[in-house]
């Protein structure tokens, strides 16, 4: 039985090795590749890389496109936006300073500041006098870090 399980692990490793040699090209050394099939192989490399470059240097046009429209459509979303704030703030101004802080502090707080902030200082400083003192200091302290950023 010893003698049979031996043959047969010798019959499997002989065959085993032999059909490496044959499937796998593993075993062959590099340097007997022949040079025409690996210069072929660096070319076809060398297209797909140009291939994966381009598509890629397209892509970053498209991402740049969209980002530049993204900005324009901002930019004329706060010029939309701060001509509607402009008309709003003379409407505040025009009215009694008691009705304007009653209005402004119903007004979420960064509302409330944009807006201050587009009022004429005299004008804004009798509305914030008729503010709820509290409001009146979370305002003040939004309006003065809105003018250290622009002051940056």
């Amino acid at each position: 039985m010893f003698k049979k399980s031996f043959l047969l692990a010798i019959f499997l490793t002989f065959f085993g090795i032999a059909a490496g040699t044959i499937i796998g090209q593993q075993t062959i050394p590099k340097e007997k590749i022949n040079p025409s099939i690996e210069e072929e192989r660096n070319r076809i490399l060398q297209e797909d890389l140009s291939k994966k470059i381009d598509e890629l240097k397209k892509l970053k046009e498209e991402i740049n496109k969209k980002i530049k429209e993204q900005e324009e459509l901002k930019a004329q979303l706060e010029k939309a936006q701060s001509e509607n704030y402009q008309r709003l703030a003379k409407i505040y101004e025009s009215m009694p300073p008691e009705e304007a802080a009653a209005r402004l502090e119903k007004l979420d707080d960064d509302t409330a500041t944009v807006l201050i902030l587009a009022i004429k200082p005299r004008q804004a400083a009798k509305i914030l006098a008729n503010v709820n003192p509290e409001k009146a200091a979370i305002l003040s302290k939004k309006i003065v870090s809105v003018r250290e950023k622009l002051s940056k």
